[in-house]
């Protein structure tokens, strides 16, 4: 099942950029991006749009989803002109707060079993008062009001995020590893969870943890691949490790869609801001060579 992943992308009037993501449930198969990728951008200049300052901007959005481990499909939409956000509100001017001022969006998962941050930037400078969340006053309000019609329109549109499916993900313990001749690991595992891994041949993330009393080199974690039989996995990096002497388990994260059901709270943060998005990095100095 291919996830979607869906990048807005904005800016303010002094040349900080940032974007943020959501995914969608891609379906059995995918035959064009144009319906998720027109969707997200009605989302964006309707629900979400309506949050930013008098000076900050929407410039467009990304669909992309993977078509193999190293490659993915993708397609743009960029507006020229951006839209701005609302310039005032009952009389105030709408201006901006500081660009690394962000309002954490938590949505969780409907089991209350998962949770994702949303960081919502380019917001009202009305919305702080003192270092915190000022959502009394009516500008505030209003605010917190729009807030909640975005939060809904992420549920009832059915956008969620790429978190670890439990029900596929293997848990267990090592038993051992040999070093190969080409430099990868493979290593000897065995589920406790009652689940196994993927099928043979299968790329998945496993993360290793206490082997040889947490000293050993290969507690992180590795891109690998399933081997035959189902018991042991390859790294796909080459790593130098001491031999195993004792002790370590195991965790290969399958990952699946997460669709939100419900905003639980909203709370002031800061996220870095970079350059917006479809700005060239500029003229580079001439080289010498000599």
């Amino acid at each position: 099942m291919p996830i979607v992943r869906l990048t807005a992308f904005f800016k303010d009037d002094d040349g900080h950029g940032w974007s943020e993501t959501h995914d969608k449930d891609g379906g059995t198969s995918i035959v064009t991006l144009a319906p998720f990728l027109n969707d997200f951008n009605t989302l964006m200049t309707t629900s979400r749009r309506a949050l930013l300052a008098g000076d900050a901007f929407y410039i467009g959005c990304r669909a992309s989803y993977p078509i193999s481990a190293r490659l993915n499909a993708g397609d743009n939409i960029e507006l020229d002109p951006p839209l701005g956000g609302p310039k005032s509100f009952s009389g105030q001017y709408l201006g901006m707060s500081a660009p690394e001022v962000a309002v954490k969006m938590r949505l969780r998962n409907a089991g209350f079993t998962a949770k994702s941050d949303v960081y919502i930037r380019g917001m009202w400078s009305q919305c702080v008062y003192y270092g915190v969340l000022g959502f009394a006053s009516g500008v505030g309000a209003e605010w917190k009001r729009l807030a909640d019609i975005y939060a809904a329109a992420l549920v009832t549109e059915k956008y969620g995020w790429a978190g670890t499916n439990n029900a596929l993900t293997s848990r267990g313990n090592v038993s051992g590893f040999v070093v190969n001749a080409n430099g990868t690991v493979t290593v000897s595992v065995t589920p406790t969870n009652g689940v196994p891994l993927p099928a043979a041949g299968s790329h998945v993330p496993v993360k290793f943890a206490r082997i040889n009393g947490s000293k050993s080199i290969m507690n992180r974690s590795f891109a690998c691949v399933v081997e035959v039989g189902g018991g042991s996995v390859t790294t796909t990096e080459l790593v130098n490790p001491s031999e195993w002497v004792l002790g370590g388990s195991y965790i290969a994260t399958i990952t699946g869609f997460i669709p939100y059901a419900a905003v639980s709270y909203y709370k002031l943060s800061s996220r870095k801001t970079g350059r917006p998005f479809g700005v060239g990095p500029g003229r580079a100095p001439a080289k010498i060579l000599h």
